[in-house]
């Protein structure tokens, strides 16, 4: 349940208290308090060591209670004997900050089993995993704790698991011609790993290859992998054999080689890193990449981000799909406790979940950050994790149906800035505001929420008026559009235009999404259809007017269903060649052409289209007989010019009235020829010296 926002938002102030007071506490939030929200309320539990849950249970230490609470928590929570704070409690809380036992449900809060359990493992994974060994001192942490063994690589296991054991099968199904069995696996010849940056798609295919006894070569963006490239390079690598599969150190031919040999007796597995990065440089990779998978010899590995990106579709024919998941918060909470243990740099649990939020569970990421950081510093507090994973945060590009939840939804609209929320537009600045004009209509705002009294006329009033409002900002925000895209096309105006007819009526409407999933803008489609209809309407126009004056108005209104009537309904009963010359007739009388048939069909407001009445063989024989007929035509645009038959006694009339003279009878002229031919001088190739003939060449002696 949505709620209304506090009352007294930052009215009171927030005493200091002892670092880690609350460190072995287990709060959860319910309601809300007037002079804090929720989000802060979280925050401040966790700079002083606390840990936030969802709901109750008997490791809660204190249910924080405000107002429009949970029933259920508060009656659990007192069945339980967890303590219960109000907003004063809260305060007074921090500021006693209190010996450990004042408040709880024991003497010394002790961490719980769960917390003890965490501790215990993350100490054995410590003392299991070690730095990779290193002649330098200054290797990045991203490569010094990196990934050795495939139980050492976090989150995804079944998908692990699976292409593992596709890799492992491969040369057996290869010899079988690849069989589709019930995983549907072993069909095919390469898989494509896709998921968020970040997660360790690339490092999970590099393990996974060398454990299953191959040798990894990988192309990356940073590679030119164009169609020419693969063919020329990669080509000759599907089809054969490697040179390292030649060398056996057991082998007693090559007893005096060294069995340090890189690759030795190993095949070849190709991986191929963001394959939804080909583009322009690349153009025809994917193509013929997904042609290369057809044949392979040896097994290929593609990496994306995004598998619904038109440039991966030519591969998801040929490869199979393994989605990665961003990996759970608490599995790298426990990697990176490792890792600053082992580098010198304490953490606490909640700035490492602080740094997890801001990344949005990119472990490489938090890896680098954390490397970073602890070149100036030693200690990192949960305020400066959210401080420096803030900095770091990386730009991603937002995708269509991403927006209206980004700016509809109350929980996303009080964590963010203004700046923030108008960026929001940016992301795709040409379809976001007819995403919020498609979509807000299924929000319910939080103000309504906040009546609590579903159905009655106050909401209904308070609902009408926050769309009447919505939507006239909405209107004003078309206003911005139409001088952003038009003659003067004043782009300097697209922030304003981002307020407008984003973010301003999201401010009103803000609060939960109902009704399922997000719909495409509906006005693309109706705004194509309008433009096609004014083309037609300016054509017919045009053309009408060639035998009168009318506007747009009136021959949409009078002319087009008059002419639309009387010549279909000529069509509609007539079989023979003889009945189609009405039609024709009325047709040629306003200057229309067959195509002009099917923009008076488009433009038809009847149920029924008119081309709907008429059976396809009155169709076939009134094309062939509007073809087979001359017609007057209106203008001709280009080409060459029509040349028209004349007798000779009209072109005597025509020369008598223009010189007074009158031509001979009999002949048959056209225009573009000359009237006497005896004017013409001979034209001889023999006599032009510029044309000789080539002369025969001997013939050589034998």
């Amino acid at each position: 349940m949505r709620r209304e926002q506090p009352k007294a938002l930052g009215t009171r102030e927030v005493p200091e208290a002892r670092p880690n007071c609350f460190e072995g506490y287990t709060f959860v939030l319910t309601g809300e308090l007037e002079s804090l929200t929720r989000n802060d309320t979280g925050d401040i539990i966790k700079r002083y060591g606390g840990r936030v849950t969802g709901s109750v249970s008997g490791r809660t230490t204190f249910l924080v209670m405000g107002r429009d609470f949970g029933p259920s928590k508060a009656e659990k929570a007192k069945s339980l004997g967890v303590t219960i704070l109000d907003e004063d409690a809260f305060y007074n809380l921090l500021k006693t900050e209190g010996a450990k036992g004042n408040y709880g449900n024991g003497p010394n809060p002790q961490p719980t089993a769960s917390q003890s359990k965490g501790k215990d493992k993350a100490t054995s994974s410590s003392s299991r995993m070690e730095p990779i060994p290193s002649n330098e001192t200054n290797d990045l942490w991203t490569v010094k704790y990196r990934p050795r063994a495939i139980k050492d690589i976090l989150g995804n296991k079944t998908q692990i698991l699976n292409i593992t054991k596709w890799l492992k099968e491969w040369q057996e199904n290869k010899s079988k011609g690849f069989p589709i069995k019930d995983s549907g696996w072993s069909g095919y010849r390469a898989i494509l790993i896709s998921g968020p940056p970040g997660i360790g798609k690339t490092t999970a295919a590099h393990v996974i290859a060398e454990e299953c006894g191959y040798h990894p070569l990988e192309f990356n963006a940073s590679d030119a992998r164009s169609k020419k490239m693969l063919e020329d390079q990669i080509t000759e690598t599907v089809k054969n054999h490697s040179v390292t599969e030649y060398y056996h150190s057991n082998n007693a031919k090559t007893k005096a080689a060294p069995k340090t040999l890189p690759g030795s007796g190993k095949k070849i597995a190709i991986i191929m890193d963001e394959v939804d990065g080909m583009s322009a440089g690349d153009r025809g990779g994917a193509v013929e990449l997904a042609s290369l998978i057809k044949k392979t010899k040896v097994p290929i590995i593609c990496i994306c981000n995004d598998d619904r990106s038109a440039k991966v579709q030519p591969l998801l024919r040929v490869c199979c799909d393994a989605k990665f998941r961003r990996t759970p918060a608490t599995s790298i909470r426990n990697r990176i406790t490792e890792i600053a243990t082992k580098e010198g740099l304490n953490i606490s649990p909640n700035a490492i979940d602080a740094l997890v939020a801001s990344t949005r569970n990119d472990i490489r990421q938090i890896i680098n950050i954390l490397s970073t950081y602890r070149l100036g510093k030693q200690d990192m507090d949960y305020d400066q994790a959210k401080a420096v994973g803030k900095s770091n945060e990386k730009y991603s590009q937002m995708g269509l149906f991403d927006i209206p939840p980004a700016l509809l939804s109350a929980s996303n609209w009080r964590s963010t800035s203004l700046q923030e929320k108008s960026n929001v537009y940016f992301h795709d600045y040409n379809l976001a505001h007819l995403m919020i004009f498609e979509n807000y209509l299924k929000a319910k705002p939080e103000k309504v929420m906040a009546l609590n009294n579903p159905g009655s006329e106050e909401e209904q009033k308070l609902l009408l008026g926050l769309l009447a409002k919505a939507s006239e900002a909405m209107s004003e925000g078309d206003v911005v559009d139409a001088v952003i895209h038009g003659s003067t096309q004043n782009y300097s105006l697209m922030p304003i235009h981002s307020i407008a007819s984003c973010v301003r009526p999201a401010s009103f409407m803000r609060g939960s999404l109902m009704g399922g999933r997000l719909e495409f803008p509906k006005w693309l489609g109706q705004n194509s259809k309008a433009l096609k209809s004014y083309r037609n309407l300016k054509e017919l126009q045009m053309r009408i007017n060639s035998t009168g004056l009318a506007d747009r108005g009136e021959i949409r209104e009078n002319y087009i269903p008059i002419l639309t009537d009387r010549i279909f309904t000529a069509l509609k009963d007539v079989s023979i060649f003889e009945d189609f010359e009405k039609a024709s007739d009325l047709m040629d009388k306003y200057h229309l052409d067959r195509e002009c048939l099917d923009m008076l069909n488009e433009l038809s407001l009847s149920k029924k289209k008119p081309f709907a009445t008429i059976t396809p063989k009155i169709k076939t024989n009134f094309n062939k007989y509007y073809n087979s007929t001359s017609h007057p035509i209106l203008f001709q645009a280009t080409g060459a010019p029509i040349k028209k038959v004349y007798k000779q006694e009209e072109i005597g009339e025509q020369s008598e009235t223009l010189f007074g003279e009158e031509e001979d009878e009999g002949e048959v002229l056209t225009f573009g020829d000359d009237v006497s031919e005896e004017e013409e001088p001979e034209v001889s190739v023999k006599k032009d010296k510029f044309i000789k003939a080539s002369k025969l060449k001997a013939k050589s002696k034998k």
